[in-house]
C-alpha cells in the first residue's frame, strides 16, 4: 500500500504524505483549495470548527458522562452525514461536467455550433 493521499478532486495528481495527516484518506491541495468555491470553503471552515468545539467540550468531565453518550453519538452521526455531504458535493464540482445537458441542441438551434 501507497503512503500517500490523493487530492480530493480525481483529476488533480497531487498527493501528500499520509504520516502529515493521520487518519485521513484524501487532501484537499492548495491549487484545488483556491479553485474551490467560496460556499464550500465556508462549510469545510465551519465544520472543521465545529470538530474543534466538540472535541473540546467532550475532553470536559461534565460533558463525558455515561448518561450523555446517546447525545454524543447522535451528534457524531449528524457530524459524519455532513462532512460526507461536503465531499460529495464537492467531488460532484470537480467531476461534473463543464456544459448541461441539452446545451448542444440549444446552440445548434441559434446556429452557435
Amino acid at each position: 500500500m501507497t503512503d500517500r493521499i490523493c487530492c480530493l478532486n480525481p483529476t488533480c495528481n497531487r498527493t501528500a504524505a499520509a504520516e502529515k495527516h493521520p487518519g485521513s484518506t484524501y487532501i484537499v491541495c492548495s491549487k484545488c483549495w483556491r479553485s474551490m468555491p467560496r460556499d464550500f470553503k465556508g462549510r469545510w471552515k465551519t465544520l472543521n470548527a465545529r470538530s474543534r468545539k466538540l472535541s473540546r467540550m467532550s475532553s470536559k468531565p461534565s460533558f463525558n458522562r455515561p448518561e450523555r453518550a446517546p447525545q454524543w453519538h447522535r451528534l457524531a452521526d449528524i457530524y459524519d452525514r455532513a462532512w460526507a455531504a461536503l465531499t460529495m458535493a464537492i467531488k460532484h464540482y470537480y467531476t461534473a461536467g463543464g456544459r448541461p445537458i441539452g446545451i448542444e441542441d440549444f446552440l445548434k438551434e441559434n446556429g452557435i455550433v
